[in-house]
Protein backbone atom coordinates (compact mmCIF):
# COMPACT_ATOMS: atom_id res chain seq x y z
CA UNK A 1 0.00 0.00 0.00
CA UNK A 2 1.40 3.37 -0.77
CA UNK A 3 2.27 5.85 1.62
CA UNK A 4 0.99 9.23 1.40
CA UNK A 5 3.13 12.41 3.09
CA UNK A 6 1.75 14.84 4.99
CA UNK A 7 2.51 17.21 2.84
CA UNK A 8 0.91 15.41 -0.64
CA UNK A 9 -1.94 15.29 1.40
CA UNK A 10 -2.35 18.62 2.39
CA UNK A 11 -1.48 19.27 -1.35
CA UNK A 12 -4.53 16.53 -2.23
CA UNK A 13 -6.67 18.75 -0.11
CA UNK A 14 -6.26 22.01 -1.54
CA UNK A 15 -6.55 20.45 -4.97
CA UNK A 16 -9.71 18.99 -3.74
CA UNK A 17 -10.23 22.56 -2.21
CA UNK A 18 -10.11 24.15 -5.68
CA UNK A 19 -11.83 21.49 -7.46
CA UNK A 20 -15.15 22.16 -5.37
CA UNK A 21 -14.64 26.11 -5.62
CA UNK A 22 -14.30 25.84 -9.72
CA UNK A 23 -17.62 23.76 -9.77
CA UNK A 24 -19.31 26.11 -7.26
CA UNK A 25 -18.36 28.92 -9.55
CA UNK A 26 -19.35 27.03 -12.60
CA UNK A 27 -23.04 26.04 -11.02
CA UNK A 28 -23.35 30.03 -10.09
CA UNK A 29 -22.54 30.78 -13.71
CA UNK A 30 -24.93 28.70 -15.09
CA UNK A 31 -27.51 29.32 -12.85
CA UNK A 32 -27.30 32.87 -13.56
CA UNK A 33 -27.31 32.53 -17.22
CA UNK A 34 -30.22 30.54 -16.95
CA UNK A 35 -32.21 33.26 -14.84
CA UNK A 36 -30.74 35.96 -17.24
CA UNK A 37 -32.34 33.47 -20.50
CA UNK A 38 -35.55 33.48 -18.58
CA UNK A 39 -35.73 36.89 -17.63
CA UNK A 40 -35.22 37.82 -21.52
CA UNK A 41 -37.47 35.73 -22.79
CA UNK A 42 -40.27 36.90 -19.93
CA UNK A 43 -39.20 40.31 -20.85
CA UNK A 44 -39.56 39.79 -24.77
CA UNK A 45 -42.83 37.78 -24.33
CA UNK A 46 -44.23 40.84 -21.88
CA UNK A 47 -42.87 43.48 -25.17
CA UNK A 48 -44.37 41.63 -27.81
CA UNK A 49 -47.80 41.86 -26.27
CA UNK A 50 -47.26 45.39 -25.59
CA UNK A 51 -46.41 46.11 -29.37
CA UNK A 52 -49.74 43.64 -30.75
CA UNK A 53 -51.63 45.97 -27.90
CA UNK A 54 -50.59 48.84 -29.23
CA UNK A 55 -50.46 47.66 -33.05
CA UNK A 56 -54.29 46.43 -32.60
CA UNK A 57 -54.99 50.25 -31.22
CA UNK A 58 -53.00 51.89 -34.03
CA UNK A 59 -55.49 49.80 -36.26
CA UNK A 60 -58.33 50.30 -34.80
CA UNK A 61 -57.86 54.32 -34.25
CA UNK A 62 -56.83 54.48 -37.97
CA UNK A 63 -60.29 52.44 -38.65
CA UNK A 64 -62.04 54.44 -36.44
CA UNK A 65 -60.88 57.78 -37.90
CA UNK A 66 -60.88 56.87 -41.52
CA UNK A 67 -64.64 55.59 -40.74
CA UNK A 68 -65.86 58.05 -38.73
CA UNK A 69 -64.18 61.41 -38.82
CA UNK A 70 -64.41 61.89 -42.46
CA UNK A 71 -64.88 65.58 -43.35
CA UNK A 72 -69.04 65.53 -44.66
CA UNK A 73 -69.93 64.36 -40.88
CA UNK A 74 -67.87 66.42 -38.91
CA UNK A 75 -69.69 69.84 -38.71
CA UNK A 76 -67.20 72.77 -38.03
CA UNK A 77 -67.63 74.84 -34.34
CA UNK A 78 -67.92 77.80 -36.67
CA UNK A 79 -70.78 76.43 -38.87
CA UNK A 80 -72.86 75.08 -35.62
CA UNK A 81 -72.66 78.23 -33.96
CA UNK A 82 -73.89 80.20 -37.50
CA UNK A 83 -76.82 77.84 -37.23
CA UNK A 84 -77.61 78.51 -33.53
CA UNK A 85 -77.04 81.89 -34.33
CA UNK A 86 -79.36 81.71 -37.42
CA UNK A 87 -81.95 79.55 -35.41
CA UNK A 88 -81.98 82.44 -32.38
CA UNK A 89 -82.71 85.00 -34.92
CA UNK A 90 -85.58 83.64 -36.21
CA UNK A 91 -87.10 83.02 -32.72
CA UNK A 92 -86.09 87.05 -31.92
CA UNK A 93 -88.48 87.75 -34.74
CA UNK A 94 -90.97 85.61 -34.43
CA UNK A 95 -90.93 86.45 -30.04
CA UNK A 96 -91.33 90.10 -31.65
CA UNK A 97 -93.71 89.60 -34.58
CA UNK A 98 -95.94 87.66 -31.59
CA UNK A 99 -95.15 90.56 -29.10
CA UNK A 100 -96.47 92.80 -31.74
CA UNK A 101 -99.55 90.83 -32.61
CA UNK A 102 -100.44 90.68 -28.54
CA UNK A 103 -99.83 94.18 -28.19
CA UNK A 104 -102.24 95.41 -31.22
CA UNK A 105 -104.82 92.46 -29.97
CA UNK A 106 -104.54 94.06 -26.80
CA UNK A 107 -105.25 97.24 -27.86
CA UNK A 108 -108.10 96.57 -29.75
CA UNK A 109 -106.33 97.43 -32.83
CA UNK A 110 -106.41 94.46 -34.54
CA UNK A 111 -108.31 93.86 -37.38
CA UNK A 112 -109.21 90.45 -39.24
CA UNK A 113 -108.10 90.21 -42.83
CA UNK A 114 -111.42 89.16 -43.79
CA UNK A 115 -109.62 85.50 -43.70
CA UNK A 116 -111.39 83.17 -41.58
CA UNK A 117 -110.43 79.76 -40.34
CA UNK A 118 -114.02 78.61 -39.70
CA UNK A 119 -114.68 75.53 -41.84
CA UNK A 120 -111.73 74.80 -43.22
CA UNK A 121 -108.86 72.70 -42.04
CA UNK A 122 -105.56 73.98 -40.44
CA UNK A 123 -102.95 71.88 -39.26
CA UNK A 124 -100.56 72.13 -35.89
CA UNK A 125 -97.85 70.64 -34.66
CA UNK A 126 -98.73 68.54 -31.70
CA UNK A 127 -95.73 68.74 -28.89
CA UNK A 128 -96.70 66.57 -26.12
CA UNK A 129 -99.20 65.70 -24.46
CA UNK A 130 -99.31 65.76 -20.76
CA UNK A 131 -101.32 64.26 -17.56
CA UNK A 132 -100.22 66.35 -14.86
CA UNK A 133 -98.80 69.48 -16.80
CA UNK A 134 -101.02 72.56 -17.53
CA UNK A 135 -99.10 75.26 -19.70
CA UNK A 136 -102.14 77.91 -20.20
CA UNK A 137 -101.69 78.40 -16.24
CA UNK A 138 -98.30 80.22 -17.15
CA UNK A 139 -99.80 82.85 -19.94
CA UNK A 140 -103.14 83.88 -21.65
CA UNK A 141 -100.84 84.94 -24.03
CA UNK A 142 -99.75 82.53 -25.86
CA UNK A 143 -100.26 83.07 -29.79
CA UNK A 144 -100.87 79.85 -32.58
CA UNK A 145 -100.49 78.18 -29.26
CA UNK A 146 -103.15 75.38 -29.21
CA UNK A 147 -104.23 73.44 -25.94
CA UNK A 148 -106.74 70.21 -26.58
CA UNK A 149 -108.07 68.49 -23.13
CA UNK A 150 -108.77 64.97 -24.10
CA UNK A 151 -109.59 62.95 -20.84
CA UNK A 152 -107.14 63.45 -17.94
CA UNK A 153 -104.85 64.86 -21.02
CA UNK A 154 -103.51 68.06 -21.75
CA UNK A 155 -101.80 67.72 -25.30
CA UNK A 156 -100.45 70.79 -26.72
CA UNK A 157 -100.23 72.37 -30.22
CA UNK A 158 -98.25 74.91 -31.96
CA UNK A 159 -98.99 76.80 -35.22
CA UNK A 160 -102.16 78.09 -37.66
CA UNK A 161 -100.98 76.40 -41.27
CA UNK A 162 -103.22 76.30 -43.89
CA UNK A 163 -101.16 73.74 -45.79
CA UNK A 164 -99.63 70.29 -45.14
CA UNK A 165 -96.00 71.13 -46.43
CA UNK A 166 -95.78 74.35 -44.22
CA UNK A 167 -96.90 72.09 -40.83
CA UNK A 168 -93.98 69.94 -42.53
CA UNK A 169 -91.13 72.29 -42.26
CA UNK A 170 -92.43 73.57 -38.76
CA UNK A 171 -92.76 70.02 -37.69
CA UNK A 172 -88.50 69.54 -38.96
CA UNK A 173 -87.89 72.84 -37.13
CA UNK A 174 -89.25 71.23 -33.90
CA UNK A 175 -87.41 68.10 -34.00
CA UNK A 176 -84.24 69.74 -34.61
CA UNK A 177 -85.03 71.58 -31.57
CA UNK A 178 -85.12 68.94 -29.48
CA UNK A 179 -89.07 68.02 -29.79
CA UNK A 180 -88.64 64.62 -31.32
CA UNK A 181 -91.90 63.15 -31.06
CA UNK A 182 -93.89 66.26 -32.52
CA UNK A 183 -96.41 65.41 -35.38
CA UNK A 184 -98.52 66.83 -37.00
CA UNK A 185 -102.35 66.85 -36.33
CA UNK A 186 -105.38 68.88 -38.28
CA UNK A 187 -108.53 70.67 -36.76
CA UNK A 188 -111.64 71.49 -38.37
CA UNK A 189 -113.70 74.07 -36.22
CA UNK A 190 -111.53 73.39 -33.51
CA UNK A 191 -112.23 69.21 -33.73
CA UNK A 192 -109.45 67.16 -34.61
CA UNK A 193 -109.53 65.47 -37.75
CA UNK A 194 -107.68 62.62 -39.74
CA UNK A 195 -104.70 63.02 -42.04
CA UNK A 196 -104.21 60.53 -44.16
CA UNK A 197 -100.50 60.00 -43.35
CA UNK A 198 -98.51 60.19 -40.31
CA UNK A 199 -96.40 63.10 -39.91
Amino acid sequence: MPYLTEEELQELQEQLDQAKEQKRVADYTHNKVLRDEKEAASKFKIATIILGILALLGVAGTIYFMTFSNNSSMIAKSVHDKKIETLQEKVNTLEESNSALLAKYENGDFQQTGESLSGETVYAVQIGAFEKKDLSLYSDGFSNFREIRAGSYNKYALGNFKTLEEAKRFRKELVRMGFRDAFIASYQNDERVKIEEAW
